[in-house]
């Protein structure tokens, strides 16, 4: 396994980073490509790799706050020891109890050659150089044992994920172990810049196997599509049950024109079968909100219904004055 560097330093010239993104997949486009992004569809990402839609996206506050909160946070992973107060004692006492390195720039792997890795930071065995570059830009790791990807997140987002880690940093993290190498990784969730919390996960052999299909169809989806320019729709993801997709296609097609399409039996077939799950959906949505009505007039101003190993249903009050009702019983 051959990995060589790009040297590109995002703080310093920030358009070259992104200008570069045009010649592959980043890890974090990855989760968009397998559908797991609720914010960007595979079809979007598709126009912005063949240059139909633009790359860059303006900072906005959490982008602009993540990037300058990153540095303290890796800091503070140093001396975390599987609990705040011990991270706090750790850091005023000045023990590190683990390591990371940052490597400047897009790593490339030359068995997957339309990925690239941008980790934000690579896990040190200890404090010892953990990669060595040398005058080809090839890097070697003597010293590394995983990857570190940083989070910083607000509490309200936390609070929408019913299964814990999203999906998309999940893969995001397993195609940086993938294309590294590496065994093992962590993600670090610092949340509403007081709570810190680290997740540790190994490399999935079946994550990766999907990483690989999916991305590399989707990258030849992008060269056929750039070698044949005029045509390019016809070689775009298929459209898929996302919100994302759909936001997309509002978007693109946002104004219709006064024309018809022929009615087909495949068409037929499909929008007979849309018609038939809206009902059922409208059906099912009654029948759920019938039973969390009763859930609440049993709940009244109480705000958990425990079962013990079997979950729990809440219905929290907000800083909005309303309340949040939320079921989390397991299967």
């Amino acid at each position: 396994m051959k990995l060589t560097l790009v040297n590109i330093d995002k703080s310093e010239n920030y358009d070259a980073w992104v200008d570069f993104r045009i010649n592959g997949i980043g890890a974090s486009e990855v989760g968009t490509i397998l559908g797991l992004n609720p914010y960007k569809s595979s079809t979007e990402l598709f126009y912005q790799k063949i240059g139909k839609l633009p790359q860059k996206i303006d900072e906005n506050i959490a982008m602009f706050m993540g990037n300058r909160l990153e540095p303290l946070v890796a800091d503070l992973w140093e001396y975390y020891d599987d609990d705040e107060a011990k991270m706090i004692e750790n850091f005023n006492s000045g023990i590190k109890t683990r390591h990371c390195e940052e490597v400047v720039g897009y790593i490339k792997n030359e068995q997957f050659p339309h990925l690239f890795f941008s980790p934000d930071r690579l896990i040190k065995n200890d404090s010892k150089l953990g990669v060595q570059i040398d005058d080809n830009q090839v890097l070697t790791f003597s010293n590394v044992s995983g990857v570190l990807e940083i989070k910083t997140i607000s509490g309200f987002a936390s609070k929408q994920w019913d299964g814990g880690v999203p999906p998309s940093y999940v893969v995001q993290l397993q195609t940086y172990l993938l294309g590294l190498g590496l065994s093992h990784g962590e993600i670090v969730f610092f949340e509403d810049g007081r709570k810190f919390t680290v997740v540790p996960m190994e490399f999935n052999q079946n994550i990766a196997n999907q990483i690989i299909e999916k991305t590399t169809e989707f990258w030849e989806r992008v060269l056929a599509a750039r070698a044949d320019m005029e045509n390019c729709e016809l070689y775009e993801p298929e459209p898929d049950g996302t919100e994302a997709h759909e936001s997309f296609l509002n978007k693109k097609y946002g104004a219709s024109e006064q024309k018809t399409i022929k009615g087909t039996d495949d068409l037929y077939s499909m929008a007979h079968t849309h018609k038939m799950l809206v009902e059922e959906i409208k059906e099912k949505e009654a029948e759920a909100r019938e039973i969390s009505n009763h859930l609440k007039n049993t709940m009244k101003e109480h705000e958990c219904i425990d079962f013990g190993d079997g979950g729990k249903v809440t219905w929290k009050s907000t800083a909005r004055g309303t309340r949040l009702f939320k079921n989390s019983i397991k299967y």
